[in-house]
C-alpha cells in the first residue's frame, strides 16, 4: 500500500451549531481524469445523516485547513419507488481553480482512466483491498473540539455478481476486526494489478467498485462496479 490510500477521505458537514460545528461520519474518495478531479460517496451517506452538499467538508489530506471547493453535482437519477443499489451513487466535481489559489495541500486522487477496472473483470477468490472510516474508530470529539478519523484498510476476497444489477460482493477476511462495517459505505474498492516494471515486481491499484452496505456478523459487503461510477462522469462530461 501507499499514497494512493489518501484518495479515502472521511465524511464530514458544518453547520453553525454548539462551539464546535462539525459532525458527521461515513466514507468517500476522490478520482481524476485528465480533465477534472471528482469527490464520490453513496448517496444514501448524506441522506441518512440528513447533510446536504453545502454543509459538506471535505479535506484534502488530514493535515489541510482549507475544504475542498465543489461546482457540479451528479446524481443517477431515481423513480418514485426505484430502489435498485447501483444507483445510490453521488459525485461533486471539484472547483480546482479556487482550490489552486488556496495552495493549502496537495490533491491526491484515484486515476480512472488508468487506474480503473470493471468488477465484471474480477474472478471469485480474487483479493481487494477496501477502505474506509469505521464509526466505531472515527468521532467527533466535541468536549476537547477535535475530529478524530482512523482509516481503516480490509483485506476482501471477490465472491462474484450480486442480485443487484451491476453490483458484487465480497467477503472481508482482515486481521482488523470491527464490531460494525457502519461508517465505510462509499469507500473504495481496490484490486491490486501486478506487472514487471525494470526487471522487478509491482503493483498497481485499480479501483473496481465502491463500498455500498455490509455486516461484519456475516463479513459480507456489496460494492457497485467502477463502470457505473465511469459511465455517471462520462455522461456529465458529455453534457457539458
Amino acid at each position: 500500500m501507499s499514497s494512493f490510500e489518501d484518495a479515502c477521505r472521511p465524511v464530514l458537514f458544518e453547520e453553525e451549531h454548539g462551539a464546535f460545528p462539525y459532525w458527521g461520519k461515513g466514507s468517500s474518495f476522490l478520482i481524476a481524469n485528465s480533465r477534472a478531479y471528482y469527490w464520490v460517496t453513496a448517496s444514501h451517506v448524506l441522506s441518512n445523516l440528513g447533510g446536504r452538499a453545502e454543509t459538506l467538508r471535505i479535506f484534502p489530506s488530514d493535515h489541510s485547513r482549507i475544504s475542498l471547493p465543489f461546482n457540479e453535482q451528479y446524481v443517477i437519477t431515481r423513480g418514485a419507488t426505484d430502489d435498485e443499489d447501483y444507483k445510490d451513487v453521488f459525485v461533486l466535481r471539484v472547483a480546482l481553480d479556487d482550490f489552486d489559489r488556496s495552495g493549502d495541500a496537495p490533491l491526491v486522487a484515484q486515476d480512472i482512466e488508468q487506474g480503473a477496472l470493471p468488477a465484471e473483470n474480477l474472478v471469485p477468490g480474487d483479493e481487494l483491498w477496501l477502505m474506509g472510516y469505521p464509526s466505531e474508530s472515527n468521532f467527533v470529539d466535541y468536549d476537547a473540539q477535535k475530529i478524530r478519523n482512523t482509516r481503516s484498510v480490509l483485506r476482501g476476497v471477490y465472491q462474484g455478481h450480486s442480485i443487484s444489477a451491476h453490483c458484487h460482493e465480497l467477503r472481508v477476511e482482515s486481521s482488523i476486526q470491527l464490531e460494525s462495517f457502519d461508517g465505510l459505505s462509499g469507500g473504495p474498492v481496490f484490486y491490486m494489478r501486478s506487472s514487471v516494471h525494470e526487471g522487478r515486481a509491482v503493483e498497481f491499484p485499480m479501483l473496481v467498485g465502491m463500498l455500498l452496505r455490509g455486516t461484519s456478523s456475516s463479513s459480507t459487503a456489496h460494492f457497485v462496479s467502477s463502470t457505473v461510477l465511469l459511465g455517471l462522469i462520462a455522461k456529465a462530461e458529455n453534457n457539458a
